[in-house]
């Protein structure tokens, strides 16, 4: 368990057979993209713990009501669709990464005054990079992470700019999880080097 920041690429998984994660988890850590989220409710969440803790840091991305129960699940960062004062709190206590929602820097600034390590800024298709530019120019950007219909492309940008992370979600996966090529998402894990 750490609250180290986020860096890098987070791949944001859907819910999906354990078979299914397992494929699509080894060629993302053979690939580099090492954080991981599962939906908070994910049943197979403490056997990928169990299988790939050691290779991925792993987290959860949804309702969160309770972080204690998500880090005794495995979970090492949350990104809570919506976050209490209460919930933060406890997150901090915990010592888990925990990143709150905004869309705007003045939602930014405010988010920021809980305890939190940093910020979602989603939808990040809505604002696009030219906002990650506004963020860094505010001195904002070192804390935001967006989320949301990222691209490689535009991932690439909101990095560029000094967001130390971006999630990324059916743009990466694709259909991996479904039976899908696990080459197809191989190339698209390399397109982001």
């Amino acid at each position: 368990m750490s609250d180290a920041p986020l860096n890098g690429i987070v791949a944001l998984l859907d819910d999906a057979p354990l078979d299914d994660h397992i494929g699509v988890v080894e060629v993302l850590a053979q690939e580099g993209v090492t954080n991981l989220s599962l939906p908070t409710g994910a049943p197979d969440f403490e056997e990928l713990a169990s299988l790939y803790g050691q290779r991925v840091r792993l987290g959860a991305h949804g309702p969160v009501d309770d972080p204690a129960a998500l880090v005794a699940r495995g979970a090492d960062f949350i990104l809570p669709d919506f976050l209490s004062p209460d919930v933060a709190i406890a997150a901090a206590t915990l010592k888990v990464a925990c990143y709150a929602s905004a869309m705007t820097p003045n939602e930014t600034l405010t988010v920021l005054e809980m305890p939190v390590t940093g910020v979602q800024l989603r939808p990040a298709e809505v604002v696009g990079p030219t906002m990650a530019e506004h963020l860094r120019e505010l001195g904002l950007i070192g804390r935001v992470v967006p989320r949301g219909g990222l691209i490689s492309f535009t991932a690439k940008q909101w990095l560029k700019a000094g967001s130390p992370a971006v999630c990324m979600d059916q743009h990466l996966i694709g259909d991996a999880l479904t039976g899908g090529d696990l080459a197809a998402l191989r190339d698209r894990c390399r397109s982001l080097a």
